[in-house]
């Protein structure tokens, strides 16, 4: 089943037609409340959202799709919008859980072909989905639940021609690592993904960020963590990689962690000043 969260004509209506023609069950929300009701009840199988949405924007619905824990992180969902997306539109949508668009005015093949791209996307994701637990007891991802994620931000970065970044950190010592997870859970954006993939080593998984961003959110999760706490702040060390646009330089995500843990190794051995290093 497809939700259509939209209330306007004649442009909902046809999106319906074209979908039920092609064998689609639609449930029409016409409301940003109704939508939001409908998903955690029905569990759909892709949700189409209009940027117009009376009472609240488009942006605002899927922020709080993502927020919801029955609708959850991974369900794909689609911004529908009249013009081309800016590139800081396409920020701002990736951001908000956004796998893609659908602008209008659209032909019907354009259509299904999209929402049979995201449908068949998320089939081969289920595949690939691990046999034990996506997150471990203290609710970060666990290593297959992170390589799981990580794919599906992989295929939003592509979509919208963004950059992606995976950043390692660890503190020196492992009796800090409950302080880094601590601040770390609390410091998330909704974009990105954390999983822990040692005893006080965890992992960040960023898309819309490339090599520079890598480091100043490191350098920022770092002055975060200093700032908790009344005892000495943890030394930590960081290690990244990434890609500017994922669309022009594909790239594995669990590559990308490879990468990113061999700059870690290499920080660890590094001295104080050096303690961010990138994959080189």
């Amino acid at each position: 089943m497809i939700l259509l969260a939209s209330d306007r004509e004649p442009s909902a209506t046809e999106i319906e037609n074209i979908l039920s023609r092609h064998g689609h069950t639609v449930f029409r929300a016409h409301t940003g409340r109704i939508a939001l009701v409908a998903a955690r009840g029905a569990q759909p199988e892709l949700i189409l959202v209009d940027a117009f949405l009376p009472e609240t924007d488009g942006l605002a619905l899927c922020r709080s799709l993502r927020d919801d824990p029955e609708v959850g992180p991974s369900r794909p969902i689609v911004l529908i919008t009249g013009s081309r997306p800016t590139l800081a539109e396409h920020r701002s949508a990736m951001r908000a859980g956004v796998w893609g668009f659908v602008v209008e005015p659209f032909h019907a093949d354009e259509l299904t072909g999209k929402v049979d791209g995201y449908l068949l996307a998320t089939l081969e994701l289920e595949k690939t989905a691990p046999e034990g637990p996506l997150l471990d007891e203290s609710g970060f991802y666990t290593a297959e639940g992170l390589a799981r994620r990580a794919r599906e931000l992989a295929l939003q970065a592509f979509n919208h021609h963004a950059g992606f970044a995976c950043v390692v950190l660890a503190p020196a010592q492992e009796r800090d690592a409950q302080r880094v997870a601590r601040r770390l859970k609390a410091l998330a954006r909704r974009s990105d993904a954390i999983g822990r993939v040692g005893p006080a080593q965890f992992a960040i998984v960023a898309p819309g960020t490339d090599a520079r961003g890598a480091v100043l959110m490191a350098e920022r999760l770092a002055r975060e963590i200093a700032a908790e706490g009344d005892g000495p702040p943890p030394q930590l060390r960081a290690g990244y990689d990434a890609v500017p646009n994922l669309r022009r330089a594909p790239l594995e995500p669990r590559h990308l962690l490879e990468r990113a843990t061999a700059a870690l190794a290499r920080a660890r051995v590094s001295g104080r000043g050096a303690w961010i290093r990138g994959y080189d």
